[in-house]
């Protein structure tokens, strides 16, 4: 591959991402709060003749759902949007703008590591895609992650909170607005977003199912559960979330044992995995020909392609047997 030919893949892959940046900077840009009082205020001045009911219906809808539907974007923006929804719910408006960092650094880092490499026009090609899309989808993992073990470290805590309000008489919604303020991050923020869409007159059904649809996580939608049956059916409801606390805590201490268990394992597929990286970093610094025949001929190139796939797979299955993720 010529220079010019890297240069230019480079370039489009550069606008793209700058385009993309650009859109997740103005959308983080519309949603500050001058911007939306602004909004909020045109708004009324254009539709002076709106009831009360309908501007209260906006502003439950404008909590519940602060984003724009994904109806009303092309496919590729609703999977974009959806892309931002989940990263904004898991690390915030920050994680957006660290993604975008970590995805053009791994695009220049991966058009000019494979600019100097001895390999195929091909393997250039595919190189630039794999690995910034691998970097990405790591990073975005990593974050979920993170994401889930801190939710769940503190939810058991937030449950016996809304269970010592719900004994000592405090409602329900309340006792969810107190969990919005006294809880530690990330339960926090979700619990103070239910709170005030409680506060504004939304249906606990609803907000219990929108917020389970952002977390996706299985502990919190038991907890889900739990309210929106004893809210048909009665019963006691601190009963109920103190055995779902006993519940969550068995989970979570299921998942730390298992990792504890399987750690040899993982830490020797890592190692295995490392051992072929090692043995040609030490033959390219003590006999550099002798790896020519993998890196300047084809049938070379065609080996260390499928070893890649191969130590890929091999990973893969070893990472799925030993992970016991019960948390979904």
């Amino acid at each position: 591959m010529r220079s010019a030919d890297v240069i230019g893949f480079g370039a489009f892959f550069a606008f793209v991402i700058g385009g993309l940046i650009v859109r997740a900077l103005r959308s983080i840009a519309r949603q500050q709060p001058r911007t939306r009082i602004r909004a909020r205020v045109a708004e009324v001045r254009d539709d002076s003749r709106a009831t009360l009911a309908e501007r209260d219906a906006a502003q439950q809808a404008q909590l519940l759902q602060p984003k724009r539907r994904f109806a009303d974007h092309d496919a590729l923006f609703a999977v974009v949007t959806a892309w931002h929804e989940r990263i904004r719910t898991v690390s915030g408006p920050g994680g957006v703008r660290a993604m975008y960092v970590i995805a053009s650094a791994a695009l220049v880092v991966s058009i000019i590591g494979t600019a100097f490499a001895p390999v195929g026009p091909v393997l250039h090609v595919l190189a630039c895609i794999v690995i910034p899309v691998l970097i990405v989808r790591g990073a975005y993992r990593w974050l979920i992650d993170r994401f889930r073990k801190r939710f769940l470290a503190v939810f058991p805590d937030t449950i016996d909170l809304i269970i010592r309000a719900v004994r000592a008489g405090i409602p329900v919604v309340q006792a969810i607005c107190v969990a919005g303020v006294e809880s530690e991050e990330p339960v926090r923020t979700t619990f103070r977003t239910m709170g005030d869409a409680l506060l504004v007159g939304a249906e606990l059904k609803e907000v219990l199912e929108q917020a389970a649809a952002r977390l996706r996580l299985a502990d919190f939608s038991f907890f889900s559960v739990c309210l929106n049956l004893q809210r048909e059916t009665g019963g006691n409801l601190g009963d109920t979330l103190e055995n779902l606390s006993g519940i969550v805590r068995m989970r979570r201490d299921i998942r730390a044992k298992s990792k504890a268990l399987t750690a040899e394992g993982r830490l020797a597929s890592k190692m295995i995995a490392a051992v072929p990286f090692t043995l040609m970093a030490f033959l390219y610094l003590v006999n550099r020909p002798y790896l020519e025949t993998l890196t300047n001929t084809r049938a070379g190139h065609k080996i260390l392609t499928l070893s890649a796939v191969l130590l890929t797979i091999g990973l893969w299955l070893i990472n799925k047997i030993s992970n016991l993720d019960t948390s979904r």
